[in-house]
């Protein structure tokens, strides 16, 4: 093996190394967002009980003020998480990138691992996903609709999104909890 192919070998082992590194730590960050979003949707649920059973202006106030937090947290993993897949996607790109730096190299002795993972699942390409099902070799193989399934990213982004929406409506709802008790408190003493 040659210095250059040797250094093209290196650099590919460690971005795809950096690649598993940045993924694992996308994917460990958002279960620590759910942990933390499930507890303050736990507490919110209790003081929601609690001002439901006997509402009062501080409880009421109790409940905006728990919907803040979340909200923030939320926000800010958006950002996070967007960031996480720049990082993500530009690792993928660095691979393919050295790949085919390699292919140009060294012709005879290169391989595309990441690069024909990436015609398969992004591109669709017809003879590589019909030559992996036929190394695959299976009766009614799922595969074929597999590799059109949305990525992952997507949905966490939507999780994310969602819980953005559900603090946003919570304080909504509690903010006019607060004007509505408000109200009615100053129009019972008049």
């Amino acid at each position: 093996m040659e210095k250059q192919e040797t250094r093209l070998l290196e650099e590919w082992k460690a971005n795809n190394d950096l690649f598993k590194f940045h993924e694992d730590l996308k994917q460990k960050r958002f279960a620590h967002f759910l942990t933390i979003q499930t507890a303050f949707l736990a507490i919110f649920g209790l003081l929601g009980k609690e001002t439901l059973s006997d509402p009062t202006l501080v409880r009421l106030l109790g409940l905006v003020l728990m919907s803040a937090p979340p909200l923030f947290i939320a926000s800010y993993f958006i950002r996070v998480d967007a960031r996480a897949r720049a990082y993500v996607d530009t690792t993928k790109a660095k691979l393919l990138l050295i790949e085919e730096e390699w292919k140009t190299l060294f012709p005879a002795n290169h391989f595309t691992t990441y690069e024909q993972q990436f015609e398969v699942l992004v591109h669709h390409k017809g003879e590589i996903v019909d030559k992996y099902l036929g190394v695959r070799n299976l009766n009614a193989d799922p595969y074929k609709t597999l590799i059109h399934a949305t990525a992952a990213h997507v949905g966490e982004e939507t999780i994310l999104r969602l819980f953005w929406w559900l603090w946003m409506i919570l304080v909504t709802i509690a903010l006019c909890s607060v004007c509505w008790y408000s109200a009615s408190a100053l129009l019972c003493k008049t």
